[in-house]
């Protein structure tokens, strides 16, 4: 069999795999986390599973929608998720609510509200800025009052720049509008979510379609059944492995170098790659070291990181709605796992996780005691919690949580996206590999369509052992 390697055991990596494992190709897995899942997986401790942020699985894609159902069964669970935002002493649903604008806010910032947003969304029809970035765009949606109340400083907070400093791609795909388009579409939206239909994966705007499932292990429990079909189908899985270099001759990859969890390198050898860690950084690893132009393109995209701080608290519920955002405290994010119908150990508790958005420079990185105490400090100045009731904390991080849509990073994307088309023998794919906000379903997608590029570009053909390239053998002493 043809041998492909497969970088990262996301859900693009996984889905990618299994795809290709049951078109008759020979592909094993490296990934650096003891567990599958990537993102959209987390890490257990003490019989929890603490995820990267709860993900919900949700598509009206059928085949990917077939293909979960097949090996979830009714493991895979219906359930409704709810948003709050916080902010000036009140509770905002997310996306805004017209109506919760009218009533929570002052009767003078309403009226200013909706005369600016009248105002911009008619001016944007005739009057286009002379570049267009996430603020003119949040403008043009919100108006200028809305945009400064909840936007401007919660997006400065979080990733460390302004909104006048990302492209427009940001806005489109991050923040839903409020207009008569938005209410339309959530008027129609439990009508079209009845009809199949296939996801496209460029260009793609965030958002709910079809049912939202869980599991009593969250999204992890999907990735896991990911796994144990792609095993079934003769794909290997390497955990605690990382990519230290990317071998290249010619148009095409000839091998891989990893190193496992004692250090021990060892060189793979290859007929082709699909890739999902972060594509800048595929870059720069490979050797012969790749064009100027790409290695400068590689150097501009940028991730922003995510400090998670979990804590097992005793009582049954504390949040009353899935997801809460805040503007004021040293998380943006918190989660109740109880909302997501976890299995949570001791019984009777729950775990909630504060999101800290940071740089891999910040303070919040690198101490654990620190992130950990501020969290809690706000926790109970919120009134959430009290310290009593902590039975236990941990902290885990995503270095490479969210690509950052800064101006124009859309240039240097496409240059290392048309690299990755000439090659001859590799796939990129997934939300780092792509550098692309997706959700989960989408990542599959991703998946299964780099597949089916690298299987045009490498046929399934049978070869001889004596021929074939996928082998092991120890590095050079370098």
């Amino acid at each position: 069999m043809k041998k492909i390697a497969v970088l990262g055991a996301g859900c693009a990596g996984l889905a990618a795999a299994w795809r290709l494992a049951k078109k008759g190709y020979g592909v094993e897995v490296f990934e650096v986390a003891n567990r599958v899942g990537g993102l959209a997986g987390g890490v257990e401790i003490n019989g929890n599973v603490y995820e990267y942020g709860p993900h919900a699985f949700h598509t009206t894609d059928p085949e990917i929608l077939g293909d979960i159902k097949s090996i979830m069964g009714p493991d895979l669970i219906e359930y409704k998720r709810t948003i709050k935002i916080k902010f000036l002493g009140n509770y905002f649903s997310f996306p805004l609510a017209i109506h919760e604008v009218i009533f929570k806010l002052p009767l003078t910032t309403v009226i200013h509200a909706f005369a600016s947003l009248l105002w911009n969304m008619a001016k944007g029809i005739f009057v286009k800025p002379r570049e267009e970035n996430s603020e003119t765009l949040l403008v043009r949606y919100y108006g200028h009052v809305l945009y400064e109340l909840f936007f401007k400083s919660f997006i400065i907070r979080v990733w460390g720049i302004p909104p006048s400093g990302f492209s427009p791609s940001f806005a489109r795909e991050r923040i839903p509008r409020l207009d008569i388009i938005q209410i339309f579409e959530a008027v129609v939206a439990p009508i079209r979510n009845r009809f199949k239909k296939k996801v496209q994966t460029e260009g793609y705007v965030e958002k709910v379609e079809g049912n939202l499932y869980t599991t009593k292990r969250g999204f992890s429990l999907i990735t896991e059944r990911m796994a144990e079909a792609l095993k079934q189908s003769g794909g290997k899985i390497h955990l605690k492995t990382r990519v230290k270099r990317i071998l290249r001759e010619e148009n095409g990859i000839v091998a891989i170098e990893v190193e496992n969890e004692k250090k021990e390198m060892r060189e793979v050898q290859v007929d082709g790659v699909i890739n999902t860690l972060p594509i800048n950084e595929v870059f720069l690893m490979t050797e012969p070291v790749v064009e100027p132009k790409i290695v400068s393109a590689s150097k501009e995209l940028k991730f922003r990181a995510i400090v998670f701080v979990g804590l097992v608290i005793n009582r049954p519920k504390v949040l009353m709605t899935s997801f809460m955002y805040f503007r004021e405290h040293s998380f943006n994010r918190l989660t109740d796992l109880s909302q997501f119908g976890f299995e949570i150990q001791p019984k009777g508790a729950t775990i909630v996780v504060g999101e800290i958005s940071c740089g891999p420079e910040d303070r919040y990185w690198k101490d654990d005691a620190f992130s950990t105490e501020e969290v809690i400090q706000d926790l109970v100045r919120e009134k959430i919690i009290s310290r009593d009731e902590i039975l236990h904390t941990h902290v885990f991080r995503a270095k490479h949580a969210y690509p950052i849509y800064t101006l124009h990073y859309e240039k240097a994307l496409a240059i290392l996206l048309s690299a990755v088309s000439r090659s001859a023998n590799w796939e990129t794919a997934g939300r780092q590999g792509r550098f692309q906000y997706i959700n989960t379903h989408v990542a599959m997608k991703m998946g299964y369509e780099a597949a089916d590029r690298l299987a045009a570009k490498v046929p399934p053909l049978s070869l001889s052992p004596e021929n074939s390239r996928f082998t092991m053998r120890a590095p050079s002493p370098a």
